[in-house]
């Protein structure tokens, strides 16, 4: 189906002022069409954004600048909606494809996505893990630098993302007992710090391959069991790297295989609701409902966002082209929530063609910027130590009898354009084991001793931060 025709466009502007007369009357009946305008322009420019960074993110990879990415590209709409609704207090307990979400509660800048891809190891430029976790894994801060902890119920919260697939579902269940029991006991200590009547949601995330995760049924089940405040978001783009869901869930459907969870009168069990991943106005509406059931109810809800794509692949380590076929490729072009997005913009005169591509091509440069300096503040200092190491070593060379070995050492590293830390430490190495009977030894070896120290003082600080946020939770 040809989803630009006339009429379909018709159908999609009628729903989408329903949609318009239906925030006007639950969220803000102040709210006018260039109020609204400008929200959708917003979540728009938040959308395209996060998509240039993945295909940006995505080169930088391919070109050795970073070593592995893994992106959000194909998810970012659904994602937009799923931020509307999440409140300070509330927790995040999700995964790598997230990072529209992070943008969209200002949480995750241009600047600081290129420097997590770089594994740039100052916490000020990679406040996810200071370069320590895989590039696309997210969590905000619980302490404050002295280890006590920050009032959680004035910010929004992502607990750290971790590799496993599916591991993120206990943590998630725990989370929103927490709420559950800051609600029905009373008298706990400095409960206003963390939670505020247990109004709090614990929002989850899934890719649909990772609900066959043993882990994933465990959890859901024993969220229907305990009426917990979850709403469970699987983004379903139909495949688990390059396997078909047909090849690893039966009916192909999560939401179809959890239809004996569906909570009815008088029973317990969780709320499911299914929504495709392209269409901006329902999943608003749709996350809407799940908001309210879970934070006024504590209602556990899977939302199922299908009918979503995945442009660039699984990750930067393959090429879906290898495993769709044409007509498989040709629908996610035409499927793609962010071109659906625009067109639906368009269709309700939200914006003409010529205002979206204007605003594409400056977010184009915006990012290609904020990458820019992302990899200068990463790769500058390294630079500045090199030179200074170059400078030792050549001085070094003058006054042994390994001359001609060190200075082509030297000649060695000065050739790279973009080193490694790691470079320049064995280089200094290998100089030492030169000069180990020489007294110019002795800088060179302090000039190591140094270095090594401050280095290591960054990892000391990344792991005392961690040890005490385990100790504390």
């Amino acid at each position: 189906m040809n989803y630009e025709n006339s009429q379909f466009l018709i159908k999609f502007a009628l729903r989408s002022y329903t949609f318009l007369i239906m925030i006007k009357e639950k969220i803000n009946p102040a709210l006018t069409f260039e109020d609204f305008k400008t929200e959708v322009m917003n979540d728009y420019k938040i959308a395209i954004t996060s998509r240039e960074c993945s295909l940006l993110g995505r080169k930088e990879v391919l070109t050795g600048k970073a070593k592995f990415g893994i992106f959000g590209d194909g998810k970012e709409v659904p994602q937009l909606a799923m931020a509307k609704f999440f409140k300070n207090g509330d927790f995040r307990s999700g995964y790598y494809r997230d990072q529209t979400f992070m943008m969209a509660i200002g949480e995750l800048t241009i600047q600081q996505f290129f420097a997590g891809l770089y594994g740039h190891t100052d916490i000020k430029q990679d406040p996810m893990s200071a370069g320590r976790q895989m590039g696309g894994h997210f969590m905000t801060h619980s302490l404050n630098d002295d280890g006590s902890w920050k009032n959680l119920t004035e910010q929004k919260n992502s607990s750290a993302d971790i590799s496993p697939t599916a591991s993120q579902m206990p943590r998630l269940l725990g989370l929103a007992q927490a709420s559950k029991i800051y609600r029905n006991v009373p008298r706990i200590a400095q409960k206003s710090n963390f939670s505020i009547d247990g109004n709090e949601i614990a929002w989850g995330t899934i890719g649909n391959a990772s609900t066959s995760e043993g882990i994933f049924f465990e959890t859901i089940n024993a969220a229907g069991i305990l009426q917990v405040p979850i709403v469970m978001s699987v983004w379903d783009d139909d495949y688990g790297i390059s396997v078909h869901a047909k090849h690893q869930t039966t009916k192909e459907s999560i939401s179809e295989i959890l239809k004996g969870y569906q909570r009815e009168e008088h029973t317990n069990g969780i709320e499911i609701l299914k929504v495709r991943g392209w269409d901006y106005a329902d999943l608003i509406t749709t996350y809407e409902k799940a908001a309210n059931l879970a934070r006024e109810n504590h209602v556990p809800v899977l939302v199922h966002v299908d009918e979503l794509t995945q442009p660039q692949g699984h990750s930067s380590s393959g090429s879906h082209e290898r495993y769709k076929d044409a007509a498989r490729l040709a629908w996610e072009k035409d499927f793609d929530c962010i071109r659906q997005m625009k067109l639906w913009m368009i269709a309700i005169n939200i914006a003409s063609p010529e205002e979206l591509e204007a605003l594409d091509s400056n977010v184009k440069k915006e990012v290609l910027e904020g990458k820019k300096a992302a990899w200068n503040a990463f790769i500058n200092p390294i630079i500045e130590e090199q030179k200074e190491l170059v400078t030792l070593l050549e001085k070094t060379a003058l006054s042994s009898q390994n001359k001609d070995k060190i200075l082509k050492l030297v000649s060695n590293l000065s050739s790279i354009k973009n080193p490694l830390k790691k470079e320049i430490l064995a280089t200094a190495r290998k100089v030492l084991r030169l000069v180990v009977n020489e007294d110019c030894r002795v800088e060179v070896a302090h000039w190591i001793t140094t270095y090594t120290n401050k280095t290591q003082k960054n990892s000391a600080t990344i792991y005392f931060l961690n040890r005490a946020r385990m100790c504390l939770q």
